[in-house]
This record gives structure tokens, C-alpha cells and sequence, in this order.
């Protein structure tokens, strides 16, 4: 219905954002548990900065058509803490990743049971569309044509398709947060246990996950096939810390051998955010907007370093030197 509604939109609409520049979108991934929420949230507050919110919901895809029709009904929404549990406030009007939902429509052969494949290759046709998808974005939180505007996406499946993003857009800045193995398979483990549960009890939540692209968790989880994890997953199962070290190996793994990545240390970044806000935006050539580096300086704290393991964890040695290869040439990085 999405696909019909999408070109009804384009004739309609397309040309309020035909003429939209594209300047450097900036596309914030990684494994979830890394500061991808945080990092959007705070980036997101930077005027000219369009992303994805939960007002796009359910009609992700047709923003302009959903846009004018929920107007008859819109409420304002008082800030709520969502299903993560992670401290972070939002409403209706939060940035959220919802241009996952693009990809498994395109391409729902990669997604299938046992979990979804990686892109190894350029596709230019759906660039184009991708593209389109953007501007209609930009144009429409933006209110008109902005030259100047900077699309921004926060989305953890990205991570599974960094060369395919570096062709179709040359000038993309994309930033991936890079934390302690260890911590970030931890937090992991704990989000996986808490949805597995929540699944249990409420099937509508496994069902919107899943038709948001989100499969990171619970009863929904398919992991991204990064090479190594179908064994991984033959071996240890996602209620277990091996299989999420696992899991960060063979991704990070891949990501080192990309071109046009900054990896940002998650502690580093987090440990200062008055000043280290300022310096980020400076990175991705973005205004320093007074309000936007007030708003971030007091939501980004100083994480607690993680409990180690009891124990031996498999694989945890090989995690931990490609993680300090990585953190060697990382954004604030120790």
C-alpha cells in the first residue's frame, strides 16, 4: 500500500523537493548500545539538521500525505521514556530511525528467516529512490527547499551496508560510536532478555518492531549474517554474552576494512559533552548552534564503566584488540 501511496505522493507533491540538495547527509550507525540514540537526539537539535520522528509513523514511507492528513487530528505529547529503558525522554516529535522501513521493502529477499544478508554492492536504482525518500524529509520538516539542510539518519542496519551508502552518496558523513566490547555486549544481552520477555506478553510490540525494519532484539531478532555469525549462531544463542562478543567481532570486523567511516569512542565522546559536542559538530560541518550545544551539554554524561566478566568470555581477547586498533584512530578517542 506504501509503494502505491509513494508515487500517488510523488504526483502529487514531487515538486516541493525535486530541486532539495542533498549536502552531505549525515548517517549515524553501529551495533545497538553503542550512543546512536543520544548521538541523533543532540544532532538533531541543530537547526539545519531534517530527520525521521514518530509522527511519521505508521506512513514512514508518504511523510508528505501522512503529514496532511494526521494535521486534522495532531496532539502535542508530553516526554515519556521509551521500551529501552535508557533514560532518554521522548514524544511524538523525538528523531527516531524510521528509514529502516525503506530497505526491507526494496529488497525483502535479504531479510529472510534466519537472518538478513549484507549489501556488497552499488545499486543505483535504489539509490535514486533512497534519495528521493530524503528529500522528501528534508523538505518537509525544513518547510521548503533548503539548500543548506542536512539530512541526518541514525540507523543500526547501515552498518551491514556502509559501500553501498559511500556510492551513492559520495559526501556522506558516516559516523559509527565504538564502545568496549565487553559494555556493549552486555547492554545488548540485558535489551535482548527485557524484549524477549515483553514479547512474550504483548505480540503487538514484536509485530511493530518488526514492521519498523527493527530486528535487533526479542522474539524479532535476525541477525545481520556479518561472516562468522551463522556459525556463531549454530554455537551460542542470543541468551548468551558469547554470542553478542561474537556478534561485535563480525561487525566491527567488516567495518574496519571500510572506506569513509569515523569511528567515534563512546567514552571519549561521552566524558565531556560541553565541550566535545562543539568539537563534533565542527567534524561534520555543522552550525554551532548556542541553544543545540546547551541541550547537549547537559544530556551528554559520563557513562559508568561495565562490570567484567566472571570469568572467561569466548572470544572477548579478539574483540577487545580490534576494538583498541579501532580506538586508536577514533574521535576522541583516550
Amino acid at each position: 500500500m506504501q509503494d502505491v501511496l509513494a508515487d500517488i505522493e510523488a504526483r502529487l507533491n514531487g515538486r516541493a523537493w525535486r530541486d532539495q540538495a542533498l549536502v552531505q547527509p549525515v548517517c549515524i550507525t553501529s551495533l545497538p548500545r553503542a550512543g546512536t540514540t543520544l548521538l541523533l537526539e543532540v544532532l538533531a537539535q541543530v537547526p539545519e539538521v531534517a530527520t525521521h520522528c514518530y509522527r511519521d509513523m505508521p506512513f514512514v514511507r508518504v511523510p508528505f500525505l501522512w503529514n496532511r492528513l494526521s494535521g486534522r487530528f495532531r496532539k502535542t505529547q508530553a516526554l515519556a521514556e521509551p521500551a529501552h529503558g535508557d533514560g532518554i525522554m521522548i514524544n511524538v516529535d523525538s528523531p527516531e530511525a524510521f528509514e529502516e522501513t525503506v530497505w526491507p521493502a526494496r529488497f525483502p529477499e535479504r531479510y529472510r528467516g534466519d537472518g538478513i544478508r549484507p549489501w556488497d554492492r552499488p545499486d543505483p536504482e535504489f539509490a535514486a529512490e533512497l534519495a528521493d525518500h530524503m528529500r522528501r524529509i528534508v523538505v518537509l520538516r525544513m518547510g521548503a527547499v533548503a539548500p543548506e539542510a542536512r539530512y541526518l539518519s541514525k540507523n543500526n542496519a547501515n552498518i551491514a551496508r556502509v559501500g553501498l551508502l559511500r556510492a551513492a552518496f559520495p559526501d556522506a558523513q558516516i559516523l559509527v560510536p565504538l564502545r568496549d566490547p565487553l559494555a556493549q555486549a552486555q547492554s545488548m544481552l540485558r535489551q535482548h532478555l527485557r524484549f524477549t520477555a515483553r514479547h512474550a506478553e504483548d505480540d503487538f510490540s514484536r509485530r511493530y518492531v518488526a514492521d519498523i525494519g527493527h530486528f535487533e532484539f526479542g522474539a524479532a531478532h535476525r541477525p545481520i549474517l556479518f561472516d562468522g555469525v551463522a556459525e556463531l549462531a549454530a554455537r551460542y544463542r542470543p541468551e548468551q554474552i558469547e554470542y553478542w562478543i561474537g556478534y561485535w567481532h563480525a561487525a566491527y570486523r567488516r567495518l574496519a576494512g571500510q572506506e569513509g567511516v569515523t569511528f567515534l569512542d563512546h567514552a571519549g565522546f561521552f566524558r565531556d559533552g560541553g565541550a566535545n559536542f562543539p568539537r563534533l559538530c565542527e567534524r561534520l560541518g555543522l552550525t554551532l548552534d548556542p541553544a543545540a550545544v546547551e541541550a547537549a551539554g547537559a544530556q551528554i554524561r559520563p557513562m559508568a564503566p561495565a562490570p567484567e566478566a566472571d570469568g572467561d568470555v569466548g572470544g572477548l581477547d579478539d574483540a577487545r584488540r580490534l576494538f583498541a586498533n579501532l580506538q586508536a584512530g577514533s574521535l576522541f578517542a583516550p
